[in-house]
């Protein structure tokens, strides 16, 4: 019984990651940045200072 709510769980935890990435990817901006938004690494400083 518990291992039927557990695999519940999970399956529901699995279906909600991917409806998120899914959402993510289509409605992230449309432009040249790399990042997608991230503020903290390297590459994200040496693309700002290009522009």
């Amino acid at each position: 019984m518990w291992q039927d709510i557990a695999v519940c769980v999970i399956g529901i935890s699995i279906i909600g990651y991917i409806a998120y990435k899914v959402y993510r990817m289509l409605t992230k901006p449309k432009s040249s940045d790399p990042c997608c938004g991230c503020s903290g690494c390297s590459l994200k400083k040496e693309f700002r200072m290009k522009e």
